[in-house]
């Protein structure tokens, strides 16, 4: 680019920029602008050329005729307190709770992550900021979980909520947590490339990974089977950890480096995803374990991380965004030829891939003036219609919040509405339970909004009076914490089997026969003990055909040699010769049966004839022994 400057005094001056490419005598644009004679003091201040600020429609559409869904913007609004409320409509849902979680130092929340359930109905949520991760609503007593209990009128925000426990990084800034499937362990990234994982009661550490390169590690995700760990980093390579059942003993040493290594980016990975079949799908894909990975070279890679995956070069396809990936998603698929949609983000847009073909089904520009940093899927509840639908929410260094429509048969989004939010966005995060939503920011703190209860839903209940029968029964459906003794209860109204009810009919043959059709031994024999002593059990065995005898048969032939069986199975034995002894050879099948059952009780007589002898031959060697010993 070559430029030519004029004074701004002189007579028509002119600022000329000429851009040329190959050729230097080819011109591709020319633009002139003429400035007035003798301006004095033409540079202005920054603040006052600065972009004005984005204003509420502009946030509601920053596209030309980009429209806003109303719809849309009264649930968000009403359910979770995000946007201005419209006080004009009759409202749908009560208010919604809010809570501000601050941390102890102002550095920038990394990622937010909403864990299972373990030892309640609660899901805890893991605040990735500083040196540690904090933990709030690990328990319904938690801080965090009365506050969001406690009723609002929908604008105030609860603060001074303090962290249940917090598990420490051994001085590392953390950057990326991941809980395990059953919510007891807690993966770890840090800023010198270690893998921690840590128990999320106890806080203790069980094992540590460390990468070869000591760069920070990005993403942290857990395997389905829990023994597996994939962790990706500012190296640019993907690692999966295993996490044996030996190194699950709190320790503060490195462990064996057990790892399997993909590599392939050009520059740091920023984001990484699992995606693996589930046990009725194994037939039908090529693949059952798949790793996403997205990077700052502006691809995302594929990789094969099956178990018995073998060969140097897993990658099984380089996907290109355009721009550098912050972050991926995982969405499961409708349609039948495809497994499942993968979503990533980078830039101020949303590409969607079918992993199987490699091929970008939807380009969407999410609206966003700045970088996307997070996605997360979020149902949209309709109670008129009673149906759920799916959002995708994306947040951005722009402080607002997109929201999108999701079709998960074609793979398409479509822009709905947009939200601002006081600062920008570094995190998103829903919990399983579909009732909370965090946003983590770089300030430091992480907004929590708790979806509002339905205005039909049954009404909060006031606190029993002392002294009333209420009172004293307060906390009969409290749910037991980490710790407690639980004692087993059982209870009364425990619906009864239909091989009960046949019992309570006298109906012996009817139940007998539904006890067989459990497939369980215990069941059968626990029927067979109640109907002799009932003196049912001859009525039970009598009066059948081929195929309601073959059952009855059968199972006798196969426990009859097992020892808890043994004993009961002999007298049905016995039982069945005398009732079906004098009609052998009217079928093959039934013939067959008694012939195994002779074999089977034959053998066992066997076995017991050698043990007897055996056990004879042995008393005589001691007792030879013992008489030898007192001559001596």
């Amino acid at each position: 680019i070559h430029r030519s400057f004029c004074s701004f005094g002189s007579p028509n001056p002119a600022l000329t920029f000429i851009l040329k490419q190959g050729n230097p005598s080819a011109r591709m644009s020319i633009t002139e602008i003429q400035t007035e004679k003798h301006v004095e003091n033409e540079l202005k201040p920054s603040l006052s050329v600065r972009t004005r600020k984005a204003t509420g429609s502009a946030i509601a559409s920053s596209l030309p005729n980009a429209l806003s869904n109303s719809a849309e913007a009264r649930y968000w609004s009403e359910k979770y307190g995000l946007g201005p409320s419209n006080s004009s409509h009759s409202a749908t849902f009560a208010h919604p709770r809010k809570a501000r979680l601050q941390a102890s130092s102002a550095a920038i929340v990394h990622a937010v992550e909403f864990g299972p359930p373990a030892f309640s109905h609660v899901s805890p949520l893991a605040v990735v900021s500083g040196p540690r991760v904090r933990l709030y609503g690990t328990t319904p007593q938690s801080s965090l979980h009365r506050a969001l209990q406690k009723h609002s009128n929908g604008t105030k925000e609860a603060d001074n909520i303090d962290s249940d426990r917090q598990v420490q990084t051994g001085g590392s800034l953390a950057l990326a947590a991941s809980f395990r499937n059953d919510g007891r362990l807690l993966a770890l990234g840090t800023d010198n490339g270690q893998v921690r994982v840590a128990d999320a009661t106890t806080r203790a550490t069980f094992c540590t990974f460390s990468s070869p390169s000591q760069l920070s590690v990005r993403s942290v995700s857990w395997f389905r089977d829990g023994q597996r760990i994939l962790a990706a980093g500012d190296d640019g390579v993907a690692r999966v950890w295993t996490v044996s059942q030996d190194s699950l003993t709190p320790t503060t040493g490195h462990q064996p480096q057990n790892r399997v290594e993909l590599k392939g980016h050009g520059d740091a990975i920023r984001c990484a995803a699992l995606w693996e079949t589930s046990a009725k799908q194994r037939e039908l894909w090529p693949h059952h374990s798949l790793a996403f990975t997205g990077s700052y070279d502006h691809t995302i890679r594929i990789w094969n991380v099956d178990q018995d995956a073998t060969g140097q070069d897993r990658c099984l396809a380089v996907l290109s965004h355009d721009s550098p990936v912050e972050a991926l998603l995982i969405m499961p698929s409708s349609n039948p030829d495809v497994p499942a949609w993968v979503l990533s983000a980078g830039g101020t847009h949303i590409k969607v891939w079918n992993p199987l073909t490699g091929v970008c089904v939807c380009k969407a520009l999410s609206r966003h003036r700045k970088t996307i940093t997070s996605l997360v899927a979020v149902p949209r509840t309709n109670p008129t219609l009673n149906t759920v639908q799916i959002r995708i929410m994306t947040g951005g260094l722009d402080a607002l919040l997109r929201i999108h429509s999701w079709n998960s048969y074609n793979g398409t989004l479509e822009h709905l509405h947009g939200v601002s939010t006081p600062v920008p966005i570094t995190a998103l995060a829903f919990s399983e339970a579909q009732n909370r939503l965090a946003l983590g920011t770089v300030e430091g703190t992480v907004l929590v909004r708790q979806k509002a209860p339905s205005m039909t839903a049954k009404k909060r209940t006031l606190e029993p009076r002392a002294g009333t029968y209420a009172f004293f029964n307060r906390g009969m459906n409290a749910t037991p914490s980490a710790g407690d003794f639980v004692m087993d209860t059982v209870d009364k109204r425990r619906k009864l089997q239909k091989f009960d009810m046949k019992l309570k009919k006298f109906s012996y043959g009817e139940a007998l026969d539904d006890a067989l059709d459990t497939r369980n031994p215990v069941t059968v024999a626990a029927v067979l003990e109640e109907l002799g002593r009932r003196n049912g059990l001859t009525t039970a065995l009598s009066n059948r055909d081929e195929e309601s005898l073959e059952p009855i048969l059968s199972f006798t032939v196969r426990y009859v040699a097992k020892q808890r069986y043994t004993s009961l199975l002999l007298g049905v034995a016995n039982k069945l010769i005398d009732v079906y002894g004098g009609i052998t050879g009217q079928s093959e099948v039934i013939d067959e049966l008694f012939q195994k059952l002779k074999k089977q009780i034959s053998e066992e007589v066997r076995v017991q004839k050698d043990l007897m002898r055996l056990s004879g031959e042995l008393d005589a060697l001691i007792t030879s022994a013992a008489m030898s010993e007192d001559v001596e």
